[in-house]
């Protein structure tokens, strides 16, 4: 039985790899969530993100890559310590690993657009004060600022382009942007043109405090690396502890953690954990966004 079970994760990961391959290669230009994921909404979600991340692959392609990375290492962990808790931590590590990079990667994106806004309203306000529209102002800038502004204002562009409103457009480009920055500047263009008044004076005092804002947000992130970094380490730790504990006496955890007290202790150790990353990263973000919400007003 342990020889066949490593044989039957070896052939599902290789099946499953192929196939993604496969439609990655022969439809390059699909939708990133593909026909059978698209109609559900997490795989919706995760093709607008894997997109921000700058990832060139589809949903389906995606959880399949990390169903067979999930399968080849639970049945490398198999073969190595013949046990089935082994072989769980090595696929949750593995999926952790997966959440965590097209995470980071979102994140990054983000933080990249975030940090040019203030150019990007900078750029707007000179074109409106230049005489053009604001249709005319996002295709000027689109063309103007570097990547990744250059690319979601382009998207707004083509929108408006093909008789898209501008408000359901604006609100769609700050859907996509979750950003409370981004947020601010849709709602200072919609209420300028919705009340009146001089929208490229607006967005020029935006583009400062905007400016004042990002320098605030690089303060407080440089401020909470540590805290950050910490709360990732000590979430591993246990994981890392587990299999290092199999490799020197295999069936320890088995003994210790499959069975009556050993479970609930397991379960109550994952929850605590959880719940301490949660915790950890709501208070560095709560001072993140502290710092951003605290330049001051002009």
């Amino acid at each position: 039985m342990s020889a066949v079970a490593p044989g039957v994760c070896a052939g599902a990961s290789a099946v499953c790899l192929v196939v993604g391959v496969r439609r990655l290669a022969v439809q390059p230009g699909r939708p990133m969530a593909s026909v059978r994921l698209g109609r559900w909404a997490p795989a919706r979600r995760l093709g607008v993100t894997l997109r921000r991340a700058g990832l060139p692959v589809t949903a389906e392609v995606a959880v399949l890559a990390v169903v067979a990375a999930m399968l080849v290492a639970g049945g490398a962990m198999w073969v190595v310590l013949g046990t089935a808790v082994g072989a769980a931590i090595a696929c949750g590590m593995v999926f952790a690993a997966a959440v965590a990079f097209v995470r980071s990667a979102d994140r990054r994106y983000l933080a990249r657009f975030t940090a040019q806004l203030a150019l990007v309203a900078q750029q707007l306000a000179g074109g409106l004060a230049a005489g053009l529209s604001l249709r005319q102002s996002i295709e000027r800038t689109a063309r103007d600022v570097p990547q990744p502004a250059s690319i979601e204002l382009g998207r707004l562009a083509t929108e408006l382009r093909l008789g898209a409103r501008v408000e359901p457009a604006l609100a769609g480009f700050a859907e996509r942007l979750a950003d409370p920055a981004v947020r601010l500047l849709v709602t200072a263009i919609v209420v300028q043109r919705s009340v009146g008044g001089n929208l490229a004076e607006g967005l020029a005092r935006l583009a400062a405090q905007l400016d004042d804002r990002e320098r605030l947000m690089r303060e407080a992130r440089s401020a909470t690396a540590q805290a950050r970094m910490s709360a990732w380490l000590v979430a591993g730790l246990p994981a890392v502890g587990g299999l290092a504990v199999e490799l020197a006496a295999p069936g320890t955890l088995e003994r210790t953690l499959g069975h009556g007290p050993g479970r609930i202790l397991l379960a109550l150790a994952a929850l605590l954990e959880f719940l301490g990353v949660v915790l950890v990263r709501r208070i560095t973000t709560d001072v993140v966004d502290s710092g951003g919400h605290g330049c001051p007003p002009r």
